[in-house]
């Protein structure tokens, strides 16, 4: 039996590979999911300028944004044809699937005091919110 020649791997071998496989494809995949939030994130700060930007034409041509008390969704106010005309390209739910966010009170002493925002992955939380904290002029 000494002289002869051992063929494949031994128990510990592959288990040290597996391991090592196993560590990398959890590297790869949280490194994946990163990707994809910060996507995700990303697209939804653009279009959250989208609208702010259709929201400035709607101020230019009537003279002040349009009137929500509360926090309303910006879907509401696609019934306005103006704006719906100015986001073209622009989903009026952001990457999660929630609808945009607008709040202007009427009662505001600036009249050119808004916030647009999407609540972001994790809805219950403002930790994640993305979009304008208070833009005016």
């Amino acid at each position: 039996m000494l002289g002869k020649k051992r063929h494949g791997f031994t128990l510990l071998e592959l288990l040290a590979v597996m391991v090592i496989i196993a560590i990398l494809a959890g590297l790869g995949a949280k490194g994946y999911t990163l990707a994809k939030r910060t996507t995700k994130e990303s697209r939804a700060k653009a279009e959250v300028e989208k609208l702010r930007a259709a929201l400035e034409e709607y101020r230019v041509e009537f003279g002040a944004y349009p009137i929500q008390d509360s926090s309303a969704l910006f879907s509401d106010l696609a019934q306005i044809e103006f704006l719906t005309n100015s986001v073209e390209g622009v989903q009026l739910k952001d990457p999660w699937g929630n609808d945009y966010r607008y709040q202007r009170s009427a009662g505001s002493e600036n009249r050119f005091l808004y916030r647009v925002w999407s609540l972001g992955q994790d809805e219950g939380s403002d930790d994640d919110d993305i979009g304008s904290s208070n833009t005016g002029h």
